[in-house]
C-alpha cells in the first residue's frame, strides 16, 4: 500500500506554484479588437497601478480602436494606445481607470536554465492560461515579417501559442523577465520573448513621446569577416542602399567602426543609432577596395 505523506518538497513546490500563478494572473489581460481581416487577439500585463498595459505591437497593429482588454475574472474594459515601437515589437496601452495589480520588470538578466512561467490567452480562446518551463537560451535572433530582425531574444520551452503574444514571461518570484512574442514556425517547443532590458530601454520614450526615435544609415548590412593587415576583422558589409540621396556609403563597403566604436554585428550598429544621431554628422570607418577610409554621413530618422 502506498505510503501516505502530508507534506514534502513536491507538495510545497505545488503550493508555491499555485500561489505564484494567482499573483501573476491578477495582473495579466487578454487583448482583442476588430481588424480588416476579422480580428486580433493576444495578451498583455499591467506594469503599474496607473493602468498602463504592455503588449506586442503586432497584437494591436491592425486593430480598429478602441481596444478591448479582458481583465482577471472576465470583466472587459476599453484601452487606448499610449505608444508603439515597431522595431522592438512593443506597444503601451492604458485603461481610463487604475488597476491595483501589476508586475515588476526584473533588472538582472535571465539565466539559462532558470524556471519560468508564461501566462496568456492562447489561440484567443483560453484566457488566463499558464505554462511552466525554463529559459532554454539567450541572445537568440529571429525574423518575423519585414524590417529588422529581432535580436537578444530569450528562448523558452514554455508552451506558447498564437494569442500568447504580449503576455509576461516571469521568474519564480513573479518578476517579468520577458514579453512573449514569437513561436518558431518549425518547432512547437521553441518560444521566444523580448527581454526586459529591451523593454526598459524603450519604455520611457513610449510613456513620454509615444514612440522611440531611432536613426538609420539607409543601408542593409550583413556580418562579414575579412583578413586585414594579417588579422581577422569583423565588420558589416553594405549589401543594399535603401536611401541613396547624399549617402557616401557604397554597396560592398565593409563597415568597421561607427563613431569610433567597432561594429562586429548588427546589434552593435543599431545601438549606436539612437535618436540623437538624426541629421548630425557621423564618422563611419570602412574597408573599400583594399583601403581603410573614413566617410561622414548624416543619418535619417527611421520611420516609427
Amino acid at each position: 500500500m502506498p505510503r501516505r505523506t502530508d507534506g514534502g518538497l513536491l507538495l510545497r513546490f505545488s503550493d508555491e506554484l499555485a500561489a505564484l500563478t494567482a499573483q501573476v494572473l491578477r495582473a495579466t489581460v487578454a487583448v482583442s479588437g476588430p481588424t480588416p481581416e476579422g480580428g486580433s487577439s493576444g495578451s498583455g500585463f499591467f506594469i503599474d497601478r496607473r493602468g498602463h498595459i504592455l503588449t506586442n505591437h503586432h497584437v494591436v497593429a491592425d486593430v480598429r480602436p478602441p481596444i478591448t482588454v479582458t481583465l482577471f475574472g472576465g470583466t472587459t474594459a476599453l484601452a487606448g494606445v499610449v505608444g508603439i515601437d515597431k522595431v522592438a515589437d512593443l506597444a503601451l496601452l492604458k485603461l481610463d481607470a487604475p488597476w491595483t495589480h501589476h508586475l515588476a520588470l526584473r533588472r538582472s538578466d535571465a539565466r539559462a536554465g532558470e524556471l519560468c512561467l508564461a501566462i496568456g490567452n492562447p489561440l484567443g480562446r483560453y484566457p488566463e492560461t499558464i505554462t511552466i518551463g525554463v529559459v532554454s537560451g539567450r541572445a537568440r535572433t529571429a525574423i518575423a515579417g519585414p524590417g529588422r530582425p529581432h535580436y537578444h531574444l530569450l528562448q523558452t520551452d514554455c508552451d506558447i501559442h498564437e494569442g500568447n503574444s504580449g503576455g509576461p514571461l516571469v521568474d519564480a518570484r513573479g518578476r517579468v523577465i520577458g514579453v512573449t512574442t514569437l513561436l518558431d514556425s518549425e518547432s512547437p517547443h521553441i518560444g521566444l520573448a523580448i527581454p526586459t532590458k529591451t523593454v526598459a530601454d524603450v519604455l520611457p520614450a513610449l510613456l513620454t513621446r509615444g514612440q522611440v526615435d531611432r536613426a538609420t544609415l539607409g543601408i542593409s548590412v550583413a556580418p562579414r569577416t575579412l583578413v586585414i593587415a594579417g588579422r581577422e576583422t569583423a565588420g558589416l558589409e553594405v549589401v543594399r542602399l535603401t536611401r541613396s540621396a547624399g549617402q557616401r556609403l557604397k554597396t560592398g563597403d565593409l563597415i568597421l567602426r561607427v563613431a569610433h566604436q567597432p561594429v562586429p554585428n548588427p546589434p552593435a550598429l543599431f545601438a549606436l543609432l539612437g535618436g540623437e544621431r538624426i541629421g548630425r554628422p557621423l564618422s563611419v570607418e570602412v574597408w573599400r577596395r583594399g583601403k581603410r577610409i573614413t566617410v561622414t554621413v548624416r543619418p535619417w530618422r527611421l520611420d516609427p
